[in-house]
């Protein structure tokens, strides 16, 4: 009877963990998907003015200029 005891909180403790991991994916992907977004709005907006000095940002900004020279187009 234990031993059941035990075994469904083992699964139910599993089920969480997956839970858990389904979560933090989600919110990492968020995460990136917001940095994208706000990236994007604040070169669009002023580009030597925003104050968005983030990886996502400076990322785009560069491919950007590459994308602008004949030689990587």
């Amino acid at each position: 009877m234990a031993e059941e005891e035990v075994g469904k909180l083992q699964k139910h403790l599993a089920l969480l963990r997956q839970e858990y991991v389904k979560m933090q994916q989600k919110l990492a992907d968020t995460e990136r998907r917001c940095a994208v977004l706000t990236a994007q709005t604040s070169s669009q907006a002023s580009p030597s003015q925003s104050g968005a000095d983030t990886f996502i940002s400076r990322l785009l900004e560069f491919v950007a200029n590459l994308y602008q020279q004949e030689h990587y187009r």
